[in-house]
C-alpha cells in the first residue's frame, strides 16, 4: 500500500482534494438550508460586488455582498451570491435572511418565503 501511495501521489492528492471539495459543499448547502428554513427576513442593500477573474479558465465570477441590520441593529456585511454573471449591482434593495450571530453567508428571501 504504501508503494502505491509513492507511486501516485498525484493521484492521492487529487483524491483527497475532491474529498475536501465534496466536503466543503456539503457544508455550504445544509447552511444554506437551515438559513432558508430558520433565518430572520430583512431589507438590505447591495454593498459591492466583487469580480475575481480566472486566467485559467479566462473567465469570471462575480460575489455580491450585502449590508444590512442585525438582529441587534449593527450593521453588518455578508456575501450574498457568487454568480458567474453580475446579477446584481450596488445600491439595489433586497430581501435576504440570516441567522443570528453567523453573518459569514445570508440568503436571498424568496418571494414565496415572505411573511
Amino acid at each position: 500500500m504504501t508503494q502505491f501511495i509513492a507511486q501516485h501521489p498525484g493521484l492521492i492528492f487529487g483524491i483527497i482534494a475532491v474529498g475536501v471539495f465534496i466536503f466543503q459543499a456539503v457544508r455550504v448547502l445544509k447552511k444554506a438550508k437551515k438559513i432558508d428554513r430558520e433565518g430572520i427576513i430583512t431589507d438590505a442593500v447591495i454593498s459591492r460586488v466583487e469580480e475575481t477573474w480566472d486566467p485559467e479558465t479566462t473567465s469570471s465570477s462575480f460575489t455580491a455582498y450585502a449590508q444590512y441590520k442585525d438582529e441587534h441593529g449593527e450593521c453588518r456585511e455578508s456575501p450574498v451570491a457568487l454568480t458567474d454573471t453580475p446579477e446584481y449591482t450596488s445600491g439595489q434593495m433586497i430581501r435576504i435572511r440570516f441567522i443570528p450571530g453567523k453573518y459569514d453567508m445570508v440568503r436571498i428571501a424568496k418571494q414565496d418565503t415572505v411573511n
